[in-house]
């Protein structure tokens, strides 16, 4: 193992730097739609993970009465329900065990194709008014939970309406993504019961006594069930935790599959350390439009000392909104995508995206979770596969990956933390004939940093140094250089859909290079593309370099070395220049042909809600409301007239002047044309609502 330079001072400078873009206002209007661009035929193709499995399969539901459970939320009545799909034959058992919680949305609608949820009434008082059903959002993943079951799990769809879908925040809980963790513990916690000493529900149809394996369990969430996921895991790991006394069995969560999560709705900052982890985004996601599910990745790469090293992983697919991987969400959250299409035409849901999403979850869950599980699957994240054909033949999915951030594996190469123009080790970087500076990147999370680099003529370089002239190290244990790349929207880039291309190097001790390779041959960078309103995503993507085709003697490196000699200009965010240890290829890819383009065949689509102005108005709270810690505490009120606002996974932020107020709940009843922000002090100026993609201007208070 090689020996590097200590981190200097340095490493923890974080300098704040404009970005230089200068796209043209009018750019966007003369753009071409594109479709599915840049999956690379890399001559290894990860395997297909979607087929039904060989047993056949059955479901059934458990439900226990409401009750103000202080283990889930004190102040409340919360239920215990939800659906389990399993092989309809036990006897093989014991199963692994699969969770899935559901994201946030109204808990009562009205009519089918589509049911138009916009009542909450279910939350606080178990029923819905005349005329409505409750929203059965714990359904919504039946297409999923089926097909994991004919491989031989047991899944069980937890059911948060009550206490908590479209609840009141709470102190250091805005979201209820904590309160939904405890809900998920709670749950594994009745089945643990039911697996050691039997006693199970006469609903399931089944005796569970034995048949279930909680030394391999994992979680899949959507939106706020994501996050909800990761804080099952981070409440079940703490020190002085009371859950692993509450569940008899050793629990042990081999991984966490996240679909569109929200990210920040608690005090606590909550990562998925010693456990695979995957994030699905939705590039036109118009709820949580900012795809702040990216962010746990972004911290879990500096994460040197996880102590279970083990796989992260980014998984964006184009063409992608919010709701439609819920089939009982049945209107779409998006008004469309910029500039690729989108995997869906009205309020009609998409099997196409549901497909998606059976690909990443399905590929995550075969690969880890169980002890029959195949790692080969995990191909379907490593960039050094492509995709399987009917995916790409369905979308474009861009990915980012690291084996893990623990240093026995992963070696820091470059991570931009250093002043501009010096390396992460405090050695001077080279550079010439472009524009750089280092930054954090839209999206990303603040302590996400990266190389902004701008050329404007073919021919110019970037070179980061981790030793000093004339010395360097041997890498020769490691097998691939890996580094992550985003396109900005900016001209000098040309039109969204053509390739960005440079030639990488390894820099040599004797003042020597390697040979050139291009990064055309291991990613395809183009766009950036977006969702709705124009809001583009510079999502970073992994290319993963097998050090052999360098061809180098790999004993004497000294740096990287980015040549931008294969694009007459362009504006590029380069980050995590990385070493592992780890492969998933034998040998060098293939030649790489041209990106695959198919074609979509879905309209573009309009959005379902469009803003509106509302009235709002300032008042005390109602007598016996709790205050907060102010002499003069208030309520401020938006009303939506004849409208309802949408009830999301991102919260709604109210902006009066300069103060931002994140606390909120619907009216009375569940009320959705009325939100209700509590807060303390004075509050004057222009007031706007954002309540995901919609955004309300309100005049001045």
């Amino acid at each position: 193992m090689i020996q590097l330079p200590s981190r200097l001072s340095a490493f923890a400078v974080y300098v704040s730097l404009t970005l230089f873009t200068t796209a043209c206002a009018d750019r966007a209007a003369h753009l071409p739609s594109i479709g599915t661009a840049g999956n690379l035929l890399l001559g290894a193709v990860a395997p297909d993970p979607t087929d039904v499995g060989p047993l056949t399969t059955t479901s059934a539901e458990y439900q226990f009465d409401p009750v103000q459970d202080s283990n889930v939320l004190a102040d409340r009545q919360t239920e215990i329900w939800a659906r389990v799909y399993m092989p309809a034959d036990m006897s093989a058992g014991p199963y692994p065990l699969v969770m899935i919680l559901h994201g946030n949305h109204e808990t009562c609608g009205t009519g089918s194709d589509p049911r138009v949820d916009d009542n909450c009434q279910y939350t606080s008082t178990g029923t819905c008014p005349d005329g409505y059903m409750m929203a059965p959002s714990y359904l919504g993943f039946g297409y999923l939970a089926d097909r994991l079951a004919s491989w031989g799990y047991v899944v069980v769809s937890i059911n948060a309406n009550r206490g908590i879908n479209c609840g009141d925040g709470i102190t250091f809980d805005d979201g209820l993504v904590l309160a939904r963790g405890r809900l998920v513990l709670k749950h594994l916690q009745r089945l643990s019961e039911w697996n050691t000493n039997g006693g199970t529900p006469a609903s399931l149809g089944i005796e569970l006594q034995g048949l279930l394996d909680f030394s391999q369990v994992g979680l899949i969430g959507h939106s706020r069930g994501g996050e909800g996921m990761r804080a099952a895991y981070n409440l079940y790991r703490d020190p002085g935790s009371p859950w692993p006394a509450r569940i008899p069995n050793p629990l042990s969560i081999a991984g966490i599959f996240e679909i569109g999560p929200v990210d920040g709705q608690s005090f606590r900052t909550l990562n998925a350390v010693d456990t695979a982890w995957n994030v699905l985004l939705p590039m036109c996601d118009g709820d949580v439009q900012d795809l702040e599910g990216v962010k746990p990745f972004d911290r879990m790469m500096r994460i040197f000392a996880e102590a279970n090293a083990t796989q992260k992983s980014t998984y964006t697919v184009w063409g992608a909104n919010h709701n439609y991987y819920n089939t009982e969400w049945q209107q779409s959250d998006s008004a469309g995508c910029t500039d690729h299409n989108p995997l869906w035409s009205g309020d009609v849901g998409s099997s196409d995206q549901q497909q998606t999403a059976l690909f990443g979850a399905m590929a995550f869950v075969r690969a880890n979770i169980g002890t029959g599980a195949d790692p080969t699957f995990n191909q379907n994240f490593n960039p050094q596969f492509d995709p399987p054909a009917t995916l790409t033949a369905l979308t474009r999915v861009d990915r980012s990956y690291s084996d893990t951030a623990n240093s026995s594996i992963t070696q820091v190469f470059e991570d931009f933390t250093g002043v501009t123009g010096q390396s992460t080790y405090g050695f001077s970087n080279d550079s010439s004939g472009i524009i750089i500076s280092h930054g954090g990147v839209p999206n990303h999370d603040s302590s996400q940093r990266a190389a902004i680099i701008l050329w404007e003529a073919a021919g110019g370089y970037f070179q980061t140094n981790w030793a000093d002239v004339g010395s360097g190290n041997d890498i020769s244990t490691y097998q691939t250089l890996d580094l992550r790349v985003s396109r900005q929207f900016n001209t000098l880039n040309g039109v969204i859909d053509s390739l960005t291309d440079f030639s990488i190097q390894l820099a040599l001790a004797d003042g020597t290079y390697s040979a050139s390779v291009l990064l055309s041959g291991y990613t395809s960078l183009t766009g950036p593309v977006g969702g709705p309103n124009g809001l583009r995503h510079p999502i970073l993507q992994t290319a993963r370099v097998l050090l052999s085709d360098f061809g180098a003697d790999l004993t004497q490196v000294r740096g990287v070395r980015l040549t931008f000699d294969q694009s007459d200009s362009g504006a590029i965010w380069v980050a995590n220049i990385r070493l592992s240890a780890l492969s998933g290829l034998a040998q060098a890819p293939a030649t790489i042909g041209q990106p695959l383009r198919p074609s979509f065949v879905h309209a573009g689509v309009s959005s379902r809600r469009e803003p509106y102005a509302g009235t709002i108005e300032i008042r005390p709270p109602p007598a016996g409301a709790a205050a907060a810690a102010s002499s003069d505490p208030i309520e401020i009120v938006v009303h939506a007239g004849d409208h309802r606002f949408r009830v999301g996974d991102s919260l709604p932020v109210l902006q009066v002047g300069e103060r931002e107020l994140r606390s909120s709940r619907f009216g009375p009843g569940g009320d959705t044309r009325t939100l209700i922000f509590s807060t303390s002090g004075p509050a004057s100026g222009a007031a706007s609502l954002q309540n995901g993609n919609d955004r309300y201007s309100l005049g001045n208070l």
